[in-house]
């Protein structure tokens, strides 16, 4: 079973990743600090206790406490080693006393590097992610960690703690909870975590980053829109920025394999995907088991030729009339009555007919997952819903967050109405970071790195996001501080065909510090298909193109071309 932070992070259908090279050169974090200046530092063991006042704070709340500071031993192994450090620990308190505390943490660094990193949660959060392994730096899970290079590091459970027994989105029925965990919670521990920073070392960092996947990729999204001046650069991976709309999707996806013989057994889906890559695989050039022309396999594939005869179930090489109309209502969008994200009246739908659903590759490293994380789920969609079911999260956001109600039906909902939601609907999705207008934070220099797999749920609202904010801002404005890099065969955090690893932390460092622009310069490790091929990361809406000769595992025989 996944540790309980892996555990809520698999719930996220909004929502991976490990060995990469990066093709810029690393960014110098050699040390440039040191444990405490004495004429005005504190010492670890003096930050217990510390209290700090609600004015200090930007957001309303209670004021926050340190519950423990602890000097650290050195620890990790390899790139991933990090040096001594002071652990603090504390909670912040809600203006609403029926709230849960904000809890956070804090690795002070003896060898610090002057800058300072706050790490994004994933799924409905509830646990604070661990400073002291990659486990939720998906895409960058073989890279030194932040605290190994000297970063002051940070993060917060979002304010809530997940219960045994409890619905990990029943936190949602409280306000204060609810907007902490849609990102109130994340200014209130970076503004914590900065008076802590200069209690201890003297002075404030003099470069501050954000990095976040999936609903910490939203988390990212959000830090640029709400607090710009806050942030040098930030990372977005696979944002789940419109929890609201993806959470409607997964409902929807949900719905579809929920009528009876539409859901697909792993032998069925591995006909779909082998399906798939028969018609789609060399449409870049290589037949590599990748599909790096998505746009192209979506116009391209027809699933209707792996019909069954006369469309009746007749066994698991072939899929039905019930299970091919399944699959067009998940890939297709879906209009709505009623406005949500950045005020769009509907919903993408999955590119479902890109991914791995747990059966396409028998053999594949990250299975269990794929099954999962699918929309299929390892088990058939039901009222209530279990983990192991595809519609356990989209469930619990709706059943919890909007409708506040543990007994409404969701497979019944009607999504295109609303079933009488629609205002909560809409109440709900403006508690999120849905403004496309980065200016503020582009006028402060900040760079933005946004990328997401294309085989994922997410795909199609992080290309919504990027083309919102060009639609907003211009496209040269956005060109000159954001990069969208959509990499193929990659999904929400684990994949069967590429899994992508590359230096985040290095890259947007360069990018701010250094002026290294990293346009198509960078080059992702697989550390699943082909453990070891190299591929470019190609600026959106490019896409790498095999070269027509050299080793097809070697990301110098592909060029990032648009057709």
């Amino acid at each position: 079973m996944p540790v309980p932070f892996q555990r809520n992070r698999l719930l996220l259908a909004l929502t991976a990743t490990l060995m990469v090279a990066v093709a810029i050169p690393v960014a110098n974090s050699a040390v440039v600090g040191s444990e405490v200046n004495a004429a005005t530092g504190k010492k670890c063991s003096e930050l217990a206790g510390l209290k700090i006042a609600a004015n200090a704070i930007g957001l309303p709340t209670g004021g926050a406490t340190v519950s423990s500071a602890v000097s650290a031993s050195a620890g990790g192994a390899g790139n991933q080693a990090y040096g001594s450090h002071c652990l603090v620990s504390g909670d912040i308190t809600p203006v609403d006393p029926a709230a849960p505390n904000i809890k956070f943490q804090l690795a002070l660094p003896e060898k610090w590097n002057g800058k300072a990193a706050m790490l994004g949660g994933a799924g409905l959060n509830g646990s604070i992610p661990p400073l002291t392994n990659a486990s939720n730096l998906w895409g960058s899970q073989k890279q030194p960690i932040p605290l190994s290079r000297g970063y002051a590091v940070f993060s917060s459970d979002s304010g809530h703690q997940a219960k045994a027994g409890e619905h990990p989105a029943a936190f949602g029925a409280n306000q204060e909870a609810l907007k902490n965990y849609a990102g109130d919670a994340l200014k209130k521990t970076r503004d914590v975590a900065m008076r802590l920073v200069r209690s201890h070392y003297g002075r404030a960092p003099g470069k501050s980053y954000f990095i976040g996947y999936s609903k910490g990729g939203g988390e990212a999204l959000a830090v640029a829109q709400r607090w710009p001046a806050d942030w040098d650069g930030v990372v977005a991976g696979a944002p789940g920025w419109n929890v609201t709309g993806v959470a409607l999707d997964g409902l929807k996806a949900a719905q579809a394999v929920a009528v009876p013989g539409a859901w697909l057994n792993e032998a069925k889906r591995h006909t779909l995907y082998a399906g798939v890559l028969k018609a789609c695989d060399a449409l870049d050039g290589a037949k590599d088991g990748v599909i790096s022309n998505a746009r192209a396999c979506e116009a391209r594939f027809d699933p209707a030729v792996l019909r069954c005869p006369q469309g009746a179930d007749t066994g698991d090489v072939c899929l039905s009339d019930v299970q091919l109309t399944a699959l067009k209502k998940i890939n297709d969008p879906q209009s709505l009555a009623y406005a949500i994200g950045t005020g769009e009246s509907s919903i993408p739908g999955h590119p479902v007919y890109l991914a791995d659903h747990g059966g396409g590759v028998p053999d594949a490293v990250h299975k269990e997952m794929l099954t999962q994380l699918s929309v299929y789920g390892s088990t058939p969609p039901a009222f209530p819903p279990t983990p192991q079911m595809g519609v356990y999260l989209a469930d619990g956001v709706i059943r919890h967050m909007i409708a506040k109600d543990p007994n409404f039906n969701t497979l019944m909902m009607d999504i295109p109405s609303g079933n009488g939601l629609a205002s909560r609907i809409e109440a709900h999705s403006a508690l999120f970071s849905n403004n496309t207008d980065l200016s503020p934070f582009r006028k402060g220099g900040g760079k933005l790195l946004l990328w997401t797999g294309g085989a994922e749920p997410a795909a199609r609202t992080s290309a919504h996001y990027y083309s919102g904010m060009q639609a907003t801002m211009g496209p040269a404005r956005v060109d000159s501080f954001a990069r969208y890099y959509e990499i193929p065969g990659a999904q929400h955090g684990f994949s069967s065909a590429f899994h992508p690893e590359w230096d985040q932390l290095a890259t947007i460092e360069n990018w701010v510090e250094k002026g290294v622009d990293p346009a198509n310069n960078i080059v992702a490790t697989d550390d699943a298909g082909v453990p070891g091929r190299t591929r470019p990361l190609c600026t959106f809406p490019s896409w790498p193109k095999y070269n027509g000769s050299g080793d097809v595992n070697n990301a110098k025989s592909f060029t990032c071309t648009t057709r």
